[in-house]
């Protein structure tokens, strides 16, 4: 299987340099009617395939990142399981499905040519990885195999602080498909098309709709699971630049210690994967007014920009 390669038809902005007002909108009406091009996917599944992965992505720039992480599995986190781990490299528009459910921890232990293993990479704090709600996934990564994310970058947390106007509009965070849906430069028929790949997803993970929660670690992987990963993957680097080209340095700054503390909370005993309190920002839940003073101290609270 480590062989086996797809080909998706996927429309796709590769602009990476910061775009004013106007040119945002421009980017939504026009850019995905024009440029096209193939997103392939393969499954890793093997140490071979895994070497060739790891000698890949090592020489990747890091900025804008190259490399957009999310994990597939049963409730991945530390009472659930992992058992896809599917990395997109962005300048090579290519989807690896890593097989953690067949190869475990050999994952993230098999060293390259180069002597870096996937861990080493997880866990470099100079190799952006980038995630969209990287609490759970942290949470699974370091209680199944002790890897303590770093270089972290966290586009829904992004997407809340890049709203306009007062912290009341930041209160609480979006999910995904909100974020697609409102934000996302892509046409119409493309939503369309990535909501169904969704749909049809969560069909085959629910019990009530014919499906099953194990249908992750069924071999060979249906097909269904690498489209999910292939329309959610590959749609984050546009909501990276979206959301990212909004803020002022203060914000990036703020997001990036905010992205830091999910990171440090995922990695304690007392994280749980459901919680209420999970879709307030975390400029709404200072630890105390001393906290919040420094937290917040020195930015605009009025606006993104």
């Amino acid at each position: 299987m480590g062989s086996l390669k797809a080909t998706h038809r996927i429309k796709k902005n590769y602009s990476s340099k910061p775009l004013a007002d106007h040119e945002e909108l421009l980017l939504t009406v026009h850019t995905h009617e024009t440029m096209t091009m193939a997103t392939t996917s393969s499954i890793i599944d093997n140490s071979s395939s895994l070497i060739k992965l790891i000698d890949t992505i090592d020489s990747l720039p890091t900025s804008p990142p190259s490399l957009y992480i999310d994990l597939g599995g049963i409730s991945p986190s530390r009472e659930g399981s992992i058992s896809i781990l599917q990395l997109f490299n962005h300048p090579k528009n290519h989807l690896y499905l890593i097989d953690i459910h067949v190869l475990g921890r050999e994952a993230f232990t098999t060293a390259a040519t180069n002597g870096k293993s996937l861990r080493t990479i997880l866990e470099s704090p100079d190799v952006p990885k980038v995630f969209f709600d990287v609490r759970n996934d942290s949470n699974a990564f370091f209680f199944h195999f002790d890897i303590r994310l770093q270089g972290v970058e966290d586009i829904q947390l992004m997407e809340n602080a890049s709203r306009p106007g007062f912290l009341s509009r930041k209160r609480f965070v979006s999910g995904l498909a909100r974020c697609v849906e409102h934000d996302a430069p892509i046409s119409l028929s493309e939503k369309r098309l990535w909501k169904e790949h969704k749909e049809r997803g969560v069909r085959l993970f629910n019990p009530d709709c014919g499906g099953s929660y194990e249908t992750s670690n069924a071999r060979p992987l249906p097909q269904a699971i690498s489209d999910c990963g292939v329309y959610d993957l590959t749609f984050l680097p546009l909501l990276r630049t979206v959301y990212w080209s909004k803020l002022s340095p203060e914000w990036k700054a703020l997001v990036d210690v905010a992205t830091k503390e999910r990171v440090r909370a995922s990695q304690t005993l007392t994280y749980q994967r459901q919680t209420r309190d999970k879709v307030l920002s975390p400029w709404q839940v200072p630890i105390s007014e001393k906290g919040r003073n420094s937290f917040l101290g020195g930015i605009d609270l009025f606006g993104a920009w």
